[in-house]
């Protein structure tokens, strides 16, 4: 799995695995709803019941309207066969059915408050059609809730459950189940896949926001459809799959107002990060006053999306946008637009497919352009990695030259003769010297600017062996509360040093200073010699001061900088950002 992942192969093996899992789903599917992998044979019957007469009733409560409508079952034989079902959809409605005034079922009972609130949800109602019912007159009594479903027209079909599901529903709601399938595991196998891959913090929160957001927005349009309450109708969960939907559309407009913030590479996004926060924050709220029957989720849906429609807005320009980040809000606004539209004429979202197919879209093509932006910048950072490796060697070599090791060791064995005390402390002097260029070579992070002096002091320390007073350096280093890469400060004295003594040009007298400015430390060393020239004339100092401004670009965004000094002589700055 992990050379899927990290390999050239990951869109085949997130294909894949996305079909395995839908396989997986439609397996269950058809094992818990047998008959649904087939359509039903033509002679099931399939009768739609014109009422008699409606009779209606205003009431005080709910929408204050209560219909009655009444017809009278068929006497045909084809329409009370066995497995034949008086069968209705509903919305956000109450229902009492009787059959010559016996009643067979009830949403108004006083046993009936497993719900949250006044709705029972979307959901069937489907009555078993017996032989004796032949003729005989039913009344079916609703309540809508709401006043957005007050003027509904229900269908009441006769009709058994098989063919219901395979004749009628699953064509009507098959483009929109397809894509809300689609979107949901796709949205999943993204949010799993960032988590499994070595990505970099923002990539892999793009990546998680977009998959969990592509996910709620299938959720919420797979629990807004009558197939899918009646594919699951025996399990008596029809207002918890209501819930589910519209908790799904609270946490999809939260986390798409998250997806437009994580776009952007500022991390001091302040308007988004505030926005982000009211809009969790009031869906929060929304969501405890419904559990606490304080206000009903459905009536304050519509006033929650065009809040988020402003927050959305107030995030975007709320500073300086880019055209990413216009690309993923107005296509998914003009989405939504249209299929409010569809809603308003047609009185319900199942034929509006725009929003989805946007999201699946934005899925694919910025989920995967996530990944492989994520995946080309680590590369690039390994590369970086790479080539920092290449110059610290290349520093080290440059540093540890055997004809200084040598030199050092012969001063040595004469001071041993001579003066052993001194000996004594130019080897702890050497030692520290070698001790900090070995554990420099793997350094991967800065070190502290006093480390890096204390090296610089103690190489120092070991050439005043050879050149003993010609050589005066001088430290004015109050600013000390920095770090950088290591090897930076002590070549640059060495190749002041090597660059006057080193021809025999003598005295020399070096200046070591520091500074804090606006956003950065600087680092100052000047020397009085003859000054740099030509590289083709002072290839080895060249050569050292590169290795050393490479890596403070690598590692820091440093830069290095060399300019001669009035009077003769090289000024070398340093300059460090604040990290």
């Amino acid at each position: 799995m992990k050379r899927i992942l990290a390999g050239k192969s990951l869109p085949s093996g997130l294909a894949a695995a996305w079909v395995f899992a839908l396989c997986a789903l439609l397996v269950a599917l058809i094992h818990l709803n047998p008959g649904s992998d087939r359509y039903a044979n033509a002679v099931n019957p399939f009768f739609i019941l014109q009422p008699d007469r409606v009779e209606e009733d205003v009431i005080p409560d709910y929408a204050g309207i209560r219909r009655t409508y009444i017809f009278t079952l068929p006497e045909a034989e084809s329409a009370t066969t066995t497995g034949a079902r008086l069968s209705v959809y509903l919305r956000h409605t109450l229902a009492e059915f009787s059959i010559d005034g016996s009643t067979l079922y009830n949403d108004l009972s006083e046993d009936n408050t497993s719900h949250i609130g006044k709705t029972p949800g979307s959901y069937w109602v489907s009555i078993p059609v017996r032989p004796v019912f032949a003729g005989k007159t039913v009344r079916v009594t609703l309540t809508p809730v709401y006043d957005s479903v007050r003027n509904d027209i229900p269908v009441f079909m006769v009709i058994g459950r098989d063919a219901l599901l395979s004749m009628v529903e699953l064509p009507r709601d098959g483009l929109l189940l397809a894509l809300g399938t689609l979107a949901t595991i796709s949205g999943f196998f993204i949010a799993l896949v960032s988590l499994a891959l070595p990505l970099e913090g923002r990539y892999r929160r793009r990546l998680v926001y977009l998959g969990i957001m592509t996910v709620t927005a299938g959720l919420w349009k797979i629990c807004g459809l009558p197939v899918v309450t009646l594919l699951l109708d025996y399990v008596g969960i029809n207002k918890e799959i209501w819930y589910t939907g519209a908790v799904s559309y609270l946490l999809m407009l939260v986390l798409s107002l998250q997806v437009l913030t994580a776009m952007r590479d500022n991390e001091e996004d302040r308007p988004g990060t505030l926005c982000f926060y009211i809009s969790a924050g009031t869906a929060s709220v929304l969501l405890i006053l419904q559990l606490l029957n304080l206000a009903e989720l459905h009536q304050t849906l519509i006033w929650y999306g065009i809040g988020m429609a402003i927050l959305h807005l107030i995030s975007l320009f709320g500073q300086k946008s880019d055209r990413s980040e216009l690309l993923w809000l107005f296509p998914l606004f003009l989405a939504l637009g249209i299929d409010l539209v569809i809603y308003l004429v047609h009185g319900s979202m199942r034929g509006a497919p725009a929003f989805l197919i946007c999201v699946v879209l934005n899925l694919f093509v910025r989920g995967f352009g996530f990944i492989r932006e994520a995946i080309l910048r680590e590369r690039d950072l390994r590369k970086k990695e790479e080539e920092l490796r290449d110059a610290k060697v290349k520093t080290m070599m440059n540093q540890i030259r055997p004809h200084f090791i040598y030199n050092t060791l012969s001063s040595v064995y004469v001071l041993c003769r001579d003066d052993p005390p001194r000996a004594m402390e130019v080897i702890q002097d050497f030692t520290a010297y070698l001790q900090a260029n070995f554990t420099a070579i793997s350094a991967a992070d800065l070190i502290a600017f006093t480390n890096e002096l204390r090296h610089t002091q103690a190489y120092l320390a070991v050439e005043a062996i050879r050149y003993g007073d010609k050589l005066t350096v001088e430290f004015d280093t109050q600013h000390t509360a920095f770090r950088l890469p290591a090897l930076t400060l002590q070549p640059l004295v060495e190749n002041a040093v090597k660059h006057c003594l080193g021809k025999g040009i003598s005295p020399e007298h070096i200046t070591v200073s520091t500074r804090s400015e606006v956003g950065c430390a600087v680092i100052t060393v000047e020397d009085d010699g003859p000054g740099i020239g030509p590289e083709t004339e002072d290839s080895e100092v060249h050569v050292g001061l590169a290795n050393v401004r490479e890596r403070l670009e690598l590692m820091c965004g440093g830069t290095l900088v060399t300019a001669p000094r009035p009077g003769g002589g090289t000024v070398v700055t340093v300059m460090i950002p604040r990290g």
